[in-house]
């Protein structure tokens, strides 16, 4: 997706997680970092975790990028959440990036533009330092993450 060079842009970044769990803070740290660079047009915020709520604020903007921290899969991941057609909700406390955009499109018929960027945490126990292989990886996450955002605003994504 690419921005009219006619209009600022219009992205909200959403940093996930519980910074009083260890690695489990990665996400609002990501947010935090993107935040610092102020990048024009981005709106950054965090939350513990993502509530059906959240999906009309979503809606109103051009682009949406989660950041959470993953118990599995690659270091760093940055990939397009695609609408899914198996099963979403298994429970009301962990709602998958995909649900939202099959939401966005059941309910409100509106394309949800949404990327998600997960880092592989190493430690989720009670306490609030993210181990120093996170933060490097959280490092390259918010490199991944402006650079996107570089690219989307100039047209190129």
């Amino acid at each position: 997706m690419s921005l009219k060079g006619d209009r600022p842009a219009n992205i909200l970044v959403v940093g996930i997680g519980n910074p009083l769990r260890c690695d489990d803070g990665v996400g609002p740290y990501i947010a935090g970092c993107i935040e610092t660079r102020g990048l024009s047009g981005v709106h950054v915020r965090t939350v513990q975790q993502l509530l059906l709520e959240d999906l009309e604020e979503m809606l109103q903007y051009d682009q949406v990028i989660l950041a959470d921290a993953s118990v599995s899969g690659p270091p760093v991941d940055f990939r397009p959440v695609e609408k899914f057609s198996g099963q979403l909700l298994s429970s009301s406390h962990h709602l998958s990036a995909e649900l939202f955009v099959n939401l966005a499109a059941g309910v409100y018929h509106k394309d949800l533009k949404l990327h998600l960027c997960c880092v592989k945490g190493l430690s989720f126990e009670v306490g609030d330092k993210i181990s120093d292989f996170v933060l490097q990886r959280a490092g390259e996450a918010v490199d991944l993450i402006a650079g996107f955002i570089n690219n989307m605003t100039k047209g190129k994504v």
